[in-house]
């Protein structure tokens, strides 16, 4: 190495350091200046919102007057026409007390009762001859197998009156199924045997000796759990014997709220003040009745009603008793007897 390079060798490294120093302060500024950018941006977002730069307008607001109904909803019922079979729209606002299980029949203020409104209308030619014999027969049990009791509504006469079980399911759907096809409807009460053998009446049964109480609160769910029906049907399982406080609550509850009364006794519920409304059972068919039995017991029911004017009998539905029952009927103008809805023995009877 001569002395002249070893004089440069400083001066070229002092190069090489300024070169490695000039980067580095460039990335410096660059980031300061980015920064600064990103400061200067978000300060003028802040002011702009703060200035309500970016805040959409509110809407207009229109303020509409809007009427609403002073009676219940179930009043748009009561503006529907008659069925084609005569009977009344249900539920008659006029004829419904609500409370939290459902709603209660009640006379109403202009008189209408539930058991005038939601009858079966007789044909006019009916109504003028009273000395014809006249026969009911009511199905019990509606509701509980639905698809017989659509088979009985469907197949069998409109005069044929419908029990539907409280404990029915989607019952305020098949009274109206059962009253489309022109059946009036009742309700079927339930009441625990006194013989516990027998079949179970459910946990809301009405019960022999229980205080008044206890079987008015019963009774009051049971009512409450559909509307638009007629009367009460007042059966004590497979036993006929209805204690004497259970009949004086049920005919002065039917009494107070306009509803017919349909009782298995042969002994008429004291106490009443409107007993021309109450009526008993002549022949009541089981459920497990055999054919010949069934045929039996339904001509008994028409040979008293040719002795006595009139005659009720209750039925059990099953696909059995619909058949034989079709038969029945189909052979009692020949007879000379005419079959009348269940509630038409309780009108005719007050008139």
């Amino acid at each position: 190495m001569s002395m002249s390079d070893a004089t440069r060798l400083p001066s070229s490294l002092l190069l090489s350091e300024e070169a490695d120093a000039r980067p580095t302060s460039q990335r410096t500024f660059f980031a300061l200046s980015m920064f600064g950018l990103f400061v200067i941006t978000i300060s003028a977002v802040v002011i702009a919102w703060q200035s309500g730069w970016f805040r959409v307008p509110p809407l207009p607001i229109a303020t509409i007057q809007i009427e609403w109904p002073q009676d219940p909803l179930v009043t748009a019922t009561a503006h529907r026409t008659l069925s084609s079979h005569g009977l009344a729209p249900a539920p008659d606002p006029r004829l419904i007390e609500i409370i939290p299980d459902g709603v209660l029949p009640i006379r109403a203020e202009d008189g209408a009762t539930p058991l005038n409104v939601y009858a079966r209308p007789l044909p006019p030619q009916a109504t003028t001859d009273s000395k014809v014999p006249s026969v009911s027969l009511i199905l019990r049990g509606a509701g509980i197998g639905q698809l017989a009791t659509l088979e009985a509504s469907l197949r069998l006469p409109g005069e044929m009156s419908f029990a539907l079980s409280p404990y029915a399911r989607e019952i305020d759907r098949q009274a109206d199924e059962i009253r489309e096809e022109g059946h009036e409807v009742f309700l079927d009460i339930p009441i625990m045997a006194r013989d516990q053998n027998f079949e179970d009446a459910g946990p809301k049964a009405l019960i022999p000796a229980a205080p008044e109480a206890e079987n008015h609160s019963r009774l009051k769910w049971s009512m409450a759990r559909v509307a638009g029906y007629a009367g009460l049907l007042a059966i004590s399982g497979t036993d006929t014997a209805i204690s004497a406080d259970l009949k004086d609550l049920l005919a002065k509850q039917a009494d107070i709220r306009g509803l017919g009364l349909i009782i298995d006794s042969h002994r008429a519920p004291s106490g009443s003040s409107s007993e021309n409304e109450h009526a008993n059972i002549d022949v009541l068919i089981a459920r497990d009745t055999p054919a010949a039995q069934i045929d039996t017991a339904l001509e008994r029911l028409t040979q008293d009603a040719k002795r006595d004017g009139s005659a009720i009998g209750v039925a059990v539905i099953t696909p059995l008793a619909i058949e034989r029952l079709k038969k029945w009927s189909e052979g009692l103008t020949a007879q000379g007897v005419r079959l009348v809805p269940a509630s038409a023995v309780l009108l005719r009877a007050r008139s």
